[in-house]
């Protein structure tokens, strides 16, 4: 669940990347971004030592589970993680931005879990994922959201 990302992958030398991964899952049958962020409105009375590394990606072709990512600026200092306290929130796009976004819970259907292993596993092979939402679009069944 908790991994140091390898140092080759790091943005700058002296900056381990930590990464957890959570239990969140988005899929949608329409276009719609995800966009993930630190938690903003929230007090932290002694905040972490680095900054949380944010992304944007399109549920509807490059569904995938959330990872809470953490560029340790200062390793001297304790990053506490407590019970209750936000780590991130994400934000919904849709093309119609005056409708609501409705979250339902979703089976994984054989269909859903065969279009997953197809695109598990490709960020450990290819960089810059985003050149490859079209392929996967064009692979992808055109409903894959059952309600649980």
């Amino acid at each position: 669940m908790v991994t140091l990302v390898n140092e080759r992958e790091w943005r700058h030398p002296t900056r381990p990347i930590l990464q957890i991964v959570t239990p969140y899952f988005f899929l949608a049958d329409e276009p719609v971004w995800l966009t993930q962020l630190p938690p903003l409105h929230v007090y932290h009375p002694d905040p972490w030592p680095g900054i949380l590394i944010g992304g944007r990606y399109p549920i509807d072709v490059w569904p995938r589970t959330l990872i809470w990512a953490f560029e340790w600026h200062d390793p001297t200092k304790v990053l506490a993680l407590k019970r209750g306290d936000p780590w991130f929130i994400v934000r919904f796009e849709t093309m119609d931005p005056g409708r609501r976004t409705r979250l339902v819970k979703a089976k994984l259907t054989p269909a859903l879990d065969a279009y997953l292993r197809e695109l598990e596993g490709v960020t450990n092979y290819v960089r810059g994922t985003f050149g490859l939402f079209e392929a996967a679009r064009s692979r992808r069944p055109k409903k894959i959201l059952v309600r649980e």
